[in-house]
């Protein structure tokens, strides 16, 4: 790969990744486009874009968010929780693309944030 073809690349890549952006900002600019999930309007400072799909246009884009939900609105427990959502472009469709509880990986379950051992 040339110097020049790697330039080229970096900056299409940082085109699609900008557009990602605006997308992924007028999701969460309106509560009919999040109708159906578990996303905030609150939530949309914390999502990071992770994978772009692309055939010369931006197709869709994958996006995560780290969450704390609470198991019931009185419990003690907080999870951390990664989910990830791939927008479709095409089709203008947002899905659940999947989730890990990182919590429960470190073996423990849940403790309260800020709290310590």
């Amino acid at each position: 790969m040339t110097w020049f073809s790697s330039l080229k690349r970096f900056f299409r890549q940082r085109k699609l990744r900008q557009q990602a952006r605006r997308e992924l900002m007028n999701i969460f600019e309106s509560e009919e486009n999040l109708r159906g999930t578990s996303l905030k309007l609150h939530h949309r400072g914390r999502c990071d874009i992770v994978e772009l799909e692309a055939n010369g246009e931006l197709v869709a884009f994958t996006f995560q968010i780290l969450r704390h939900p609470r198991p019931h609105p009185f419990s003690k427990q907080h999870h951390l929780v990664a989910e990830r959502w791939r927008y479709d472009m095409v089709e203008k469709t947002l899905e659940r693309a999947g989730s890990v509880n990182l919590s429960r990986l470190r073996g423990r379950d849940g403790e309260p944030p800020g709290s310590f051992p």
